[in-house]
């Protein structure tokens, strides 16, 4: 379903362009999960074994309930930049996130190969960064403070406004 009938058009304009080069229609409406599912075994050829489990880990726990729901056409550099974020905020480790995102990106890759997208959208930068702020922000965590007794105040008053009944004491 789309919201205007240009929209609509221009997704059928997409799959018959998809067509004429080649590309199955079932193939270019695919989910990320099913697609994912359906290449895992090119997108990690060439890999030792150690390094498959870690990755099939990462993209059965953390890309498939993510991202999985979106066609593969539609996964693109904020997504993938927002669910990183989200992962490091959840708490997952550097290597984690880091053999999560090469899953990614090697799904994608083949995704680029096949023809479905030009560019992948997983190759993201600076997410690394997130760690160290949040490392120096464990080093001072005066910086996390609120900055004087008029921010305390203004917090309160959202708070109490927030609550099921209001109350302030």
């Amino acid at each position: 379903m789309h919201p205007t009938q240009d929209a609509a058009q221009e997704w059928i304009d997409s799959l018959l362009a998809s067509a004429a080069c080649g590309i199955n229609p079932a193939t270019a409406t695919q989910t990320l999960a099913e697609y994912g599912s359906t290449h895992m075994t090119l997108a990690l050829r060439g890999l030792e074994p150690k390094t498959t489990d870690p990755y099939l880990a990462g993209w059965r726990l953390r890309v498939v309930p993510a991202l999985g729901h979106l066609p593969v056409t539609m996964v693109t550099n904020g997504a993938v930049d927002r669910t990183t974020y989200a992962w490091i905020a959840d708490g997952e480790g550097r290597s984690t996130v880091k053999n999560t995102l090469a899953v990614l990106v090697r799904v994608m890759e083949q995704a680029v190969r096949d023809g479905l997208i030009t560019a992948n959208p997983a190759r993201i930068k600076d997410w690394q960064r997130q760690y160290q702020l949040a490392e120096d922000e464990l080093d001072d965590p005066r910086s996390l403070a609120l900055r004087d007794w008029a921010a305390l105040q203004e917090l309160s008053v959202a708070l109490v406004a927030r609550s099921a009944d209001q109350h302030p004491g």
